[in-house]
């Protein structure tokens, strides 16, 4: 499984500065996308025929973030390090927004902006349409700024949303 060495040096990176947006924990961040890539390398010929091979990985990334954010699995404190717990409160509040949306909204909001994913990418990786993502993107994030009220603009900073 050669070529998956290489997608594998290729997409680890982007995989762990995507959970990292997300949690804050940079070790818990490598443990998500190698495990990501783990689920990659365990499905690896539907995968590498996939429309979007770094999509899928970067969707399932950024699911895993959910969950770990959702269950609470993480310690707030680690990603307190640098002192500023405004971070944290900010992740909290964006895992709770995100919570508000459907999971094809979820998807898409996070592979666009978290993961800085363009939207054909974006379709690609989910197998829909561009005008799909469009339409989801929009109602997605209008649903966020009703769930963050005054919040939003706060949020929108830290997480480029």
């Amino acid at each position: 499984m050669g070529d998956f060495d290489v997608f594998f040096d290729q997409v680890f990176p982007r995989a762990v500065r995507v959970a990292r947006r997300m949690i804050g924990d940079p070790v818990e961040s490598e443990d998500l996308a190698a495990e990501a890539l783990a689920r990659a390398y365990a499905r690896w010929p539907a995968v590498r025929r996939h429309a979007a091979p770094e999509g899928w990985v970067l969707r399932t990334t950024i699911n895993l973030a959910i969950d770990t954010l959702r269950k609470g699995k993480r310690n707030p404190e680690v990603a307190a390090i640098d002192g500023s717990e405004d971070i944290v409160a900010l992740r909290v509040t964006l895992a709770a927004a995100l919570g508000a949306l459907s999971r094809r909204q979820r998807e898409i909001v996070t592979m666009r902006y978290l993961a800085d994913m363009s939207e054909s990418d974006v379709a690609a990786a989910l197998a829909i349409t561009p005008g799909s993502v469009k339409t989801h993107l929009s109602r997605a994030l209008a649903r966020l700024r009703g769930v963050l009220g005054p919040q939003s603009g706060e949020v929108a900073d830290g997480f480029a949303i």
